[in-house]
Parts: C-alpha cells; sequence; structure tokens
C-alpha cells in the first residue's frame, strides 16, 4: 500500500473503533424515529464486526432518501450459508414481496451475493458489495462489486479471468484500501445511484 492509502486506513480504522459508542446512542434514539417510507436497505458488516462499522453509510442512504435501514448482524464463526439464510429471513420480515437492497462490506458482502444467488429475482432490488472475497467462476449477475485499487485483504479482480456473469459491473477505486471503502465518496455515490436506479415504482414516483 503506498502512503496515502495507509493514511485513509488508519483514519478509517480510528473512525470504525470511534462508532462503537456511537452506536449505542444510535440505538437508543432509534424508538423516536419516525416511520420509515422507502423500501429497506439491510447493511451487512464484515468479518468480526459490527453495524456500528456502518452507521456513517446509514447515514449517507437516510441523507439520499433512504430512511428504512436494517441490519444484519452475525456471529464471528456463522457459517456463509446460515449467516445467508439469516439475511432471507431479515429480507422477508422487513419487506415482504417489494424486495430490499442488499450492501455488504468484506464477508458481509459475500453472505449477500450467497443469498441473492439463490433468492427470488424480486427479493433482491439491488446488491453493492465493498472489497468482498469473490471467486473467479461465481454467477452474480446483479452485483455491483467496488474494490479498492490498493487493498492487500481483497484485491480487486482480473477481468479477463473472470465469466461475464460473475458481476454485473465491477469499480475500481485507486489508492483506496479495505477500510476506507465504507466512507470513501465515489463509493457511496455509486450506491446512492444504484439504490435510486432501482428503486420500487411507488417510490420512485414520490421521490420525483
Amino acid at each position: 500500500m503506498n502512503s496515502r492509502t495507509v493514511i485513509a486506513e488508519i483514519a478509517a480504522a480510528g473512525a470504525l473503533i470511534g462508532s462503537y459508542p456511537l452506536d449505542w446512542l444510535v440505538k437508543m434514539g432509534e424508538p423516536y424515529f419516525s416511520a420509515p417510507i422507502s423500501e429497506p436497505v439491510i447493511l451487512i458488516h464484515g468479518f468480526g464486526g459490527s453495524r456500528s462499522n456502518l452507521l456513517a453509510l446509514a447515514a449517507y442512504l437516510r441523507l439520499v432518501g433512504f430512511d428504512n435501514v436494517s441490519y444484519l448482524e452475525y456471529p464471528r464463526w456463522q457459517s456463509i450459508g446460515d449467516s445467508a439464510a439469516q439475511l432471507g429471513r431479515i429480507v422477508e420480515e422487513k419487506s415482504g414481496a417489494k424486495g430490499a437492497h442488499l450492501i455488504g462490506h468484506s464477508l458481509g458482502g459475500t453472505v449477500a451475493r450467497r443469498y441473492a444467488a439463490g433468492a427470488p429475482k424480486a427479493a433482491v432490488r439491488s446488491l453493492v458489495t465493498l472489497g468482498s472475497p469473490y471467486s473467479y467462476g461465481q454467477r452474480s449477475p446483479r452485483e455491483i462489486g467496488i474494490f479498492g485499487d490498493d487493498d492487500p485483504v481483497v484485491p480487486a479482480p482480473v477481468e479477463a479471468l473472470i465469466t461475464r456473469a460473475a458481476f454485473a459491473r465491477i469499480v475500481r477505486l485507486p489508492e483506496v484500501g479495505h477500510l476506507a471503502l465504507i466512507f470513501h465518496p465515489e463509493a457511496l455515490r455509486i450506491i446512492g445511484a444504484e439504490l435510486r436506479a432501482n428503486r420500487a415504482p411507488e417510490h420512485s414516483a414520490a421521490a420525483q
């Protein structure tokens, strides 16, 4: 990693550490939030993380009109299959037949991909992953995969080696590591654009 990436990763790590006490305050205030009106967005943290790591992303989503934000929290050593099944139950609970937008960081994106691979098409409105482990033979044709070009944990895939259906689109962000993806302005912009493009029709009309 170059020096700029290292500095950004240190800053991101500090932000993640600081998010833990902040999450306690957010949880205390959640009962007083107004009833959400957008279709659901479910955020999935990475290995060993928690929902607190995604508070900044959740705040951004609310700013751009997605106020129905939920989280999948899973035990550190739970299998990907069990976590995907847990995610499916949350999608069904939160969205019914309307579908949900899924955003996962690191292992959370792999969990979201596993669920989406076997889910009814209408259940997943958007699938965006951030620095998530992948395989070159995977089939995830709805997935927007965002990677840091300077990520030592999950290097960006070599597009010449993947199948056409592995991703819908791959985005590489220059001089970005693994943790900073969660906060990167371009990653946030892409997420917002993808979710808006896949809004439920009634919500698209209301937003105009």
